[in-house]
């Protein structure tokens, strides 16, 4: 190789490794007012739940009417609870209370949801 393509070629690559080293030098990308962080969550119930349905023929399907919770543990007991239900393109209904002391525990839904769109269920006890 003569010695005016390596000088070329040794240009070109110090040339490249300066703008790289001041693009890299500008901080990234940054947008205003977002952020994240991660925390670790203690929970009232390390065990999990139990969760059941009750349903009814209504008009011309069966439809889930209220969420049954059980297997709660009392360190539970007086939390807030939040159940949603899940379908495909996302929450189906949700509902909120507060965890008594009972066994299994029903919640009823404002409005009942169609039992063969139910995909999943999320629960959040908190408090």
């Amino acid at each position: 190789m003569n010695k005016r393509l390596a000088l070329g070629i040794g240009a070109g690559v110090a040339a490249f490794a300066a703008v790289t080293a001041s693009a890299a030098s500008l901080g990234g990308v940054n947008a205003a007012g977002l952020g994240a962080d991660t925390n670790v969550v203690a929970s009232c119930d390390t065990d999990g739940v139990s969760v059941d349905y009750t349903t009814g023929y209504v008009g011309t399907e069966y439809k889930v009417t209220a969420v049954k919770l059980s297997g709660v543990a009392a360190a539970c007991n007086g939390k807030a609870v939040a159940i949603t239900l899940r379908g495909a393109s996302g929450s189906l209904g949700e509902v909120t209370g507060t965890r008594d002391t009972s066994t299994t525990q029903s919640f009823s839904l404002g409005t009942a949801v169609s039992a063969s769109s139910v995909t999943g269920v999320a629960v959040v006890i908190a408090g």
